[in-house]
């Protein structure tokens, strides 16, 4: 719930979807953010939640720059292990939100649009979203 209630899913979807999206109509848009965010909150899950564990979480910095701010974290684990995770958020409707995350520098959002998009170059829509179907039934 935590996740759900912290993360922008709609606008995570509609970046990560990119162009495709506005050829979709209102239903399969509300399909798509259900099916990215059930991902997502997969993937977030096994990379950061699960490094947690016992590790600590350090606040490094803050920027807010109008409706957007960036907030730079990083995980410290046994072994001197660190994971450096960058939160970009958006406000909308008087409410923060996640719209990215990056770990070491690598966006989660722009990874699935990279995946999204060779699915689409290759195939379809309807294929994209029967993949992610099955991945979220797992």
């Amino acid at each position: 719930n935590i996740i759900y209630e912290s993360f922008h899913f709609d606008e995570m979807a509609r970046e990560s979807l990119g162009p495709q999206w506005k050829r979709l109509t209102s239903p399969q848009q509300e399909e798509f953010v259900r099916l990215f965010g059930n991902l997502f909150e997969g993937s977030y899950n096994r990379l950061v939640l699960r490094f947690l564990g016992d590790r600590q979480a350090i606040y490094d910095a803050e920027s807010v720059e109008g409706n957007h701010a960036v907030v730079q974290t990083t995980l410290i684990g046994g072994k001197e292990e660190r994971l450096s995770v960058e939160y970009q958020l958006a406000s909308r409707h008087q409410r923060w939100g996640v719209v990215d995350v990056r770990l070491d520098g690598v966006s989660l959002a722009m990874n699935y649009r990279a995946q999204f998009n060779k699915i689409l170059r290759k195939s379809s829509y309807d294929t994209l979203v029967q993949r992610m179907r099955s991945k979220v039934e797992r």
